[in-house]
């Protein structure tokens, strides 16, 4: 889509809802984005042969620990991704160090398996958090093929909330925030989706 820039003399209101308009909107879609150059196979060799790849999607939330209660699960929802997605990975971030407690375990999953994605982990120290995570962690982000779609690639079948539980093992925490981020792709390379765009 071809958008024309403002002549340098547009009167300041006109230039405002420009802004608002064409620079600082959000555009959705439903569904999953391929790119590539060949988008069906016609042959056998490299430059006939289907190439286009599933786009990667990023949720981010920041969430603040203070007053979390010694002893006590403080459970966040954090993203709720769309069925048959692949989680591809996952960042956990402590942007403020926690203080008062200095131990806070956490763990992300879903209700009724809240480890699911990542195992329990502390997570007082400022900085990105290693993935340390056994295999069948990593093979929950992919999907088992008894259970995910499409193809046994995915979390599943139907829309999955990925919840962030933590529990200060040594005092109530005065102060901590971490920022988690989940990049995942839509639906697999060949445009498969569970279930089809609304």
């Amino acid at each position: 889509m071809h958008q024309t820039v403002p002549a340098d003399d547009i009167p300041i209101d006109a230039l405002n809802l420009y802004v608002r308009t064409h620079i600082m909107g959000f555009a959705t879609h439903l569904g999953p984005w391929l790119l590539g150059t060949v988008k069906n196979t016609t042959g056998t060799t490299a430059g006939t042969i289907q190439n286009t790849g599933a786009t990667s999607v990023t949720q981010t939330k920041k969430v603040v620990y203070t007053g979390a209660v010694y002893t006590a699960d403080t459970t966040t929802t954090l993203f709720t991704i769309p069925a048959g997605a692949q989680i591809t990975s996952i960042h956990i971030d402590t942007l403020v160090a926690f203080t008062g407690s200095t131990a806070a375990n956490m763990s992300l999953g879903i209700t009724g398996s809240t480890a699911l994605y990542w195992a329990s982990t502390d997570i007082t120290t400022q900085g990105r958090l290693a993935n340390t995570g056994a295999a069948a962690k990593l093979g929950n982000w992919a999907g088992a093929a008894t259970t995910a779609s499409p193809n046994g690639a995915g979390v599943g079948t139907t829309d999955v909330t990925v919840i962030a539980t933590v529990r200060p093992t040594i005092a109530d925490v005065t102060a901590g925030t971490v920022q988690y981020t989940i990049v995942y792709s839509v639906a697999d390379s060949t445009g498969a989706q569970s279930p089809a765009s609304a």
